[in-house]
């Protein structure tokens, strides 16, 4: 599991979400644990598009993270099932994904 599934993967979507999947992908360190990276990936654009929910570009940025989530459970899966349990832990209230969701209920 590599940059080259993520790289199949990614271009495999609809464009315009591709070409923002591509800015992302192109971006992540490649020495770094490949799931863990699209999470925090993930994690940053919907904490980033926090900000502009009112705009109509917001919604594609939600989507981006919405793929980069799903790209990072699935690397996840391929390559050490056991870390599944643990993102789904990070995602919950108590986790990074939880802390953004209080971010954004802060908002209003």
């Amino acid at each position: 599991m590599g940059m080259e599934w993520l790289q199949a993967r990614v271009s495999e979507s609809p464009s315009p979400l591709r070409e923002r999947l591509q800015e992302v992908v192109a971006g992540i360190d490649t020495a770094a644990d490949l799931s863990e990276a699209l999470f925090d990936a993930a994690r940053a654009r919907l904490d980033d598009a926090r900000g502009g929910v009112e705009h109509r570009e917001a919604a594609l940025d939600l989507l981006v993270a919405d793929g980069l989530l799903t790209l990072a459970c699935e690397a996840a899966a391929y390559s050490d099932p056991e870390a599944v349990a643990q993102r789904c832990r990070a995602m919950g209230p108590s986790g990074a994904m939880g802390r953004v969701a209080e971010r954004w209920a802060g908002r209003s």
